[in-house]
């Protein structure tokens, strides 16, 4: 028993210094570092919950041997047994939840290290920020901030850089969380009316940066409160079934949105959902959308294997969806800058 405590005690004080590490990387070699770290521990990472398992089943068994005792010799249960059996059945499912919660510190400190490593090879910083406050700040400059009744927060903010063929440029990539509070009205069983509040918790991501060639325009699909101006329709079907153009005048529109950018944002609406471009009036872009998996990529090793871990880290991941929103990005900005000339338009 001592030795098995001793075992999980290591393992655990392994993780947090790893974890440490991780946090604080800078480099592919200190992700490296965090898994030599792993290999060097030398016996699996593997938590023994044997006394853990020996407990939960004990109760358990206890509980349906009492229960079975009850019902063959009295043909009922009685109240106070009936509460014993409870709290035996809630002490197994608490073995259970622990034994899942250990386990899970280990698949997250390897997802946590793989992430990390997207990070870097798309040249991603975190950055830490007031949820809130942030939420309230990105709300001043951007309408699509503006949902939520109850609630809005920046739940994570990366900044990164992105070098294209004719424009570089620094940008922001953001998960926004916000809350919609609502009454609702049922009746009970006798009739009686009763209220209910219920809260719809939502999610939406999204790129904002600079963008010096246009201002006070917005290619809405999905509707958002704030944005006023006159409304313009391009020749195409396709793009006006998929977007609301709002813009400070018809011309600024009809400048912007060059028939090689309709085509561009008819395809990239098929990429994103609920895809949305709001150009406000300081000339910065907000690309936003409901698609939560631009960071995320399936994670083929573990620390079970390191040094096939390690060989993962040491290739360059390119997060494909993300690179698609910043070339597209970047078709903006070529047909919008009046001082580049496409051959090919």
């Amino acid at each position: 028993m001592a030795k098995t405590k001793s075992n999980n005690k290591k393992i655990s004080e392994l993780l947090a210094t790893v974890r440490k590490q991780v946090d604080s990387a800078q480099t592919e070699l200190d992700l490296i570092g965090a898994v030599e770290q792993i290999k060097a521990f030398g016996s699996p990472l593997k938590f023994n919950h044997l006394i853990i398992h020996i407990i939960g089943g004990i109760c358990g068994l206890i509980a349906i041997l009492l229960g079975a005792y009850q019902y063959l010799a009295f043909g009922k249960f009685d109240v106070n047994i009936m509460i014993f059996m409870a709290i035996l059945a809630i002490a197994v499912v608490a073995t259970l939840i622990y034994v899942w919660y250990k386990n899970q510190l280990i698949t997250d400190l390897e997802s946590t290290l793989f992430n990390k490593d997207l990070q870097l090879d798309n040249r991603l910083t975190k950055i830490q920020v007031d949820a809130e406050e942030y939420a309230h700040q990105l709300g001043i400059r951007f309408n699509d901030f503006n949902r939520g009744n109850y609630s809005r927060e920046i739940y994570a903010l990366y900044q990164g850089i992105y070098q294209g063929k004719e424009h570089a440029f620094n940008y922001h990539f953001y998960h926004f969380h916000y809350v919609d509070k609502r009454t609702t009205m049922t009746t009970d069983s006798k009739g009686r009316p009763r209220t209910r509040t219920v809260y719809d918790h939502y999610d939406r991501y999204g790129i904002y940066l600079p963008f010096n060639f246009i201002s006070n325009l917005a290619l809405i699909s999905k509707s958002i409160s704030g944005v006023s101006g006159y409304n313009y329709k391009p020749a195409s079907i396709q793009f006006n079934k998929i977007y609301k153009v709002i813009a400070e005048s018809e011309i600024a529109a009809a400048k912007f949105l060059k028939p090689a950018v309709v085509i561009a944002s008819e395809e990239i609406a098929n990429v994103f959902s609920e895809v949305n471009f709001e150009f406000n009036e300081d000339t910065e872009l907000c690309m936003s959308f409901s698609d939560d998996d631009l960071l995320t990529l399936t994670r083929t090793c573990s620390f079970k294997n390191p040094d096939e871990f390690i060989q993962e880290i040491r290739k360059v991941h390119t997060l494909p969806k993300l690179q698609t929103a910043l070339e597209h990005i970047h078709t903006l900005m070529a047909y919008s800058d009046n001082n580049f000339r496409k051959s090919n338009p």
